[in-house]
């Protein structure tokens, strides 16, 4: 396999060897660039590592950012030299996907300064080796090394080299400066402010601000760095990274591009910003942030449109596609109206989940996305309701209209129906996350709650607008089917799907409060089922015969919401959801905690974490298909990797803490620690292609 990987890359290597020079099998061409053609005893030289890099790919700064590694120079001098450590110049931002790394495309030299002892013989020649190591990166990463050599000639007096004096003049000009402004930050929870005194600074000259920060861990790199600029006072607003303390001095580069006479200039400056109060956010956003807000708005709605296509939603809008069928060649007033019923439905319990979720972490609980399953109470309430859909679909519990040969509804109650479906279509879709949706997620809960807000309904408009656009388009709605006799089966056949959604709620369930738990929410189903019966019992009957059936179904209905468990019990180790989901095929695991993965990196050991719930159908189908198979536990145990599995079925406060270090508000989460470095979060959809990649690096 992994041989397979490598084709593209060489067949990449043998058609652009040309353009690399001598060797065509790299992508990246290095060598040893002196700034002198003489050196002078008792002087310093600057020697560099000049790496010429294949277009489209990169290699890494000291801080690679989330992923990567920053390259490396190992010397061999003669007696009396010594080497100081690489100067590096500014870095460049390189997205890939939703990883930010840092580091260097096309040219650039890594100036060393190299010390030449007063005790050096001018005549002589010195010889300089280096052994380089670097990481260069496009779609694949690949490891390239040599071992490199120049001959230094020394003299009485120092001379310039003509051939490298352009070299060495552009990297004196890629290098920081101190920074003239005086800094300091500010940390609230996740949320990190760096602020500058940086009076008389134009704030329409800028056209970029960005810090990179010296530690791997302290900030994280791919979150937005919203820029503020008022008062004098320059302010970049961001989130922290992983670390467990936060350093006393925060250090980096300040990295700021303006136009400066027509033209664009990009400085770096060092920066020690000290811990400090930092001045409050002004009310007024720069462009930058605003930029952010539209990126995290976009990203939003396309993890909403994602999210209909997530197993977690499929039950739900099954029942809409039924609806469609029925009123798409009818009234298009009447499904105009439906298609906004059920956005509204979207929408308002969007707000609601989120405005709770917002509120409740505002008062210091520690909650993320889908924090409602983790009550066993809403749990069963919601398989209950499942379980009633199902029923109404099968023809057992006819609440409101029916559909015929016609497809019409009743338009008062098709309305509230439609404003209901999409409120239930939010609340089982918060077990599931897509792509896009983590980054808006992670803005929305570290910005101003009513920004947080219209991230979330960014979301849910994204959830409801394939619905909404076919109620809106006639163009659109004319591919439907029209409605038929058919419809009658459909419809039925679509319980199925409602009762297995229920079943899984009871399976979760049942993993949250043990036996008693499920005992009871079963019962609560059988005096479900025996209400629908006595209600449908009664619609024909004579009108005692209706009051006393509807008065038991009333008492039976009363019962099951009796039986609702409260309260949850605590998982034991090895028995929750990330038990429960183990195929037994898969690789040895234990149950996560802080001290183990302490433990294991102090080590050396290479460490998996994968943060799961039985309520997240994406976490078990990435188990199914990537984690629990042989293949995977072949490589675990050929790699030495520790398994630690975090169930977050129920409430956890200590993995609620490890998810918010990495960025994220809900599961999944798959962290891969290598022996050395810093940890790589992978993918959330889950891939035995992509499991392996990461694995093989090692």
């Amino acid at each position: 396999m992994a041989l397979l990987r490598l084709i593209p890359a060489l067949l990449a290597l043998l058609l652009s060897g040309a353009a690399l020079g001598a060797d065509p099998q790299r992508y990246v061409q290095a060598a040893l660039v002196s700034e002198r053609a003489v050196a002078a005893p008792g002087t310093t030289v600057l020697v560099g590592l000049r790496m010429q890099i294949h277009p489209g790919w990169h290699t890494y700064w000291r801080n690679p950012g989330d992923s990567g590694i920053a390259t490396t120079i190992e010397w061999t001098l003669p007696q009396g030299y010594a080497a100081g450590d690489i100067q590096w110049p500014l870095p460049e931002r390189h997205a890939v996907g939703p990883l930010m790394n840092y580091g260097y495309a096309g040219e650039v030299i890594l100036p060393v300064a190299i010390s030449v002892p007063a005790s050096a013989t001018p005549g002589s020649t010195a010889r300089i080796e280096a052994f380089a190591s670097w990481l260069v990166c496009e779609a694949i990463c690949i490891p390239e090394e040599d071992r490199l050599t120049i001959a230094l000639p020394i003299g009485a007096a120092a001379s310039p080299d003509p051939a490298t004096a352009d070299l060495f003049r552009q990297a004196r000009e890629a290098q920081p400066k101190p920074s003239p402004w005086p800094a300091k930050y500010a940390r609230d929870g996740k949320r990190v402010d760096i602020v500058f005194e940086a009076p008389g600074l134009d704030r329409d000259r800028l056209l970029d601000v960005y810090f990179f920060p010296y530690g791997e861990t302290v900030l994280e790199h791919a979150a937005p760095q919203r820029l503020t600029v008022d008062g004098g006072a320059l302010r970049l607003s961001t989130s922290t990274g992983t670390v467990q303390s936060f350093p006393a001095s925060l250090d980096g580069l300040l990295v700021v591009e303006e136009r400066i006479d027509g033209r664009t200039v990009r400085h770096g400056f060092t920066v020690a910003a000290a811990a400090g109060a930092a001045a409050a956010p002004t009310a007024a956003a720069g462009a930058a942030g605003e930029t952010d807000l539209w990126a995290a708005l976009l990203l939003a709605l396309l993890g909403g449109l994602i999210l209909n296509l997530m197993p977690c939603v499929f039950p739900v809008l099954s029942i809409k596609a039924i609806g469609l069928v029925a009123h798409a060649h009818g009234d298009r007033g009447v499904m105009r109206g439906h298609g906004l019923a059920y956005t509204a439905g979207v929408l308002v319990s969007f707000a609601a989940v989120a405005g709770a979720l917002i509120a409740v972490r505002a008062g210091g609980a520690e909650l993320g996305w889908g924090f409602q399953l983790q009550s066993p109470a809403f749990v069963a309430v919601l398989a209950y309701v499942m379980f009633a859909v199902g029923l109404n679909l099968a023809g057992l519990l006819p609440v409101g209209g029916s559909f015929d040969a016609g497809g019409s509804l009743a338009a008062k109650q098709g309305y509230v129906g439609s404003f209901f479906t999409g409120a239930l279509a939010t609340l089982v879709a918060t077990p599931c996350t897509a792509p896009f949706m983590v980054t808006a997620m992670g803005f929305a809960l570290a910005a101003p709650w009513p920004i947080a807000l219209l991230v979330f309904e960014a979301l849910g408009l994204g959830l409801a607008l394939p619905y909404l656009a076919i109620a809106m388009l006639p163009a659109l709605a004319r591919l439907l089917p029209r409605p038929g006799a058919w419809m009658e089966v459909f419809r039925q056949a679509l319980a199925f799907p409602m009762f297995a959604a229920a079943a899984w709620l009871v399976w979760v369930l049942s993993l949250q409060t043990g036996a008693d738990g499920l005992a009871a929410v079963l019962a609560g189903f059988v005096l479900l089922g025996f209400a629908a019966w006595l209600w449908l019992q009664a619609r024909s009957a004579r009108q005692t015969a209706r009051l006393i059936g509807g008065g038991l179904a009333l008492l039976a209905l009363a019962g099951a919401v009796f039986l609702i468990p409260r309260d949850g019990t605590a998982t034991a180790p090895g028995t929750g959801a990330a038990s429960a989901v183990s195929s037994g095929s898969g690789p040895a695991w234990e149950t996560f905690s802080l001290a183990k993965l302490e433990a294991a990196r102090a080590e050396g050991r290479p460490v998996f974490v994968n943060m799961t719930a039985a309520w997240c159908i994406t976490c078990l189908v990435n188990e199914r298909i990537a984690l629990d198979t042989a293949a995977a536990a072949e490589l675990f145990s050929a790699k030495k990797v520790l398994y630690l599995k975090g169930d977050w079925t129920n409430r956890d406060a200590e993995i609620s803490r490890f998810l918010a270090s990495h960025g994220r508000n809900g599961v999944p989460l798959y962290v891969l620690y290598p022996p050395k470095g810093e940890p790589i979060v992978l993918p959330q959809l889950l891939t035995e292609a992509s499991l392996r990649a990461e694995l093989t690096r090692l």
